[in-house]
């Protein structure tokens, strides 16, 4: 098989309907994690499609829909790297209200955002679906086992701060004030939960996608 990006996602897509036909009576839960701007909700939309096309229900979850209010996001500072690492996300509530009655034993009703007036608006998910959830800290130790299948995307600090800073600049305050954020703010925050979490060491699959068009893949081995 090429080294393309389609041919890469192609190879992850059949791992995760692999799994999913071993959890048919529930829902697979994936985590597709990585530093920001890595690319991984582009990844997560990718897989979501293509599962879909496959023929398997499958929806995503971008666990930005479980932000904490601006007050705590911010209560050590708008520029805290340890702030954003403990404040950015409320884990309770996406523990509870979607990773849980996804599980083993929960009755597949889940919610796809917590903190707005959409909070109470469930949606219900078929047996032997896959749910793809992406944010940047899902490895730490409070979630990790929560998930059935754990994807790192793995970009370097130096290409995440070019994409995130073109991607964001406008809403950071131009160029220089999002390559500043990236560094004091996001990617440090980065750095603390690798040192505190590290989640390498729980991803079942590695995406290095330094080069978006020919990305690696590296899939643990069953037992490994």
């Amino acid at each position: 098989m090429s080294n393309t990006r389609a041919s890469r996602i192609e190879l992850l897509v059949d791992v995760l309907l692999e799994r999913a036909r071993s959890t048919s009576e529930r829902v697979l839960r994936v985590a597709v994690t990585g530093i920001t701007a890595s690319g991984k909700s582009a990844l997560a939309t990718e897989l979501t499609e293509r599962i879909h096309a496959r023929g398997t229900p499958c929806f995503r979850v971008p666990v930005d829909g479980f932000h904490n209010p601006r007050a705590q996001r911010h209560r050590l500072g708008r520029e805290s790297a340890e702030g954003y690492y403990r404040d950015a996300y409320n884990y309770t509530l996406l523990r509870e209200r979607a990773l849980r009655p996804l599980g083993l034993g929960g009755d597949r009703r889940y919610v796809v955002r917590a903190f707005d007036v959409e909070a109470d608006a469930t949606v219900d998910a078929p047996r032997g679906s896959i749910a793809v959830f992406d944010a940047s800290f899902l490895l730490r130790p409070e979630l990790r086992e929560a998930f059935d299948y754990r994807i790192f995307v793995q970009t370097s600090f130096e290409q995440a701060e070019l994409r995130g800073v073109q991607r964001d600049a406008a809403a950071l305050g131009g160029e220089d004030e999002a390559r500043r954020l990236f560094r004091v703010r996001y990617h440090e925050a980065q750095r603390i939960y690798f040192r505190e979490a590290e989640p390498l060491k729980y991803a079942e699959a590695l995406f290095v996608n330094d080069d978006l068009d020919h990305p690696v893949l590296f899939l643990q081995q069953e037992g490994g």
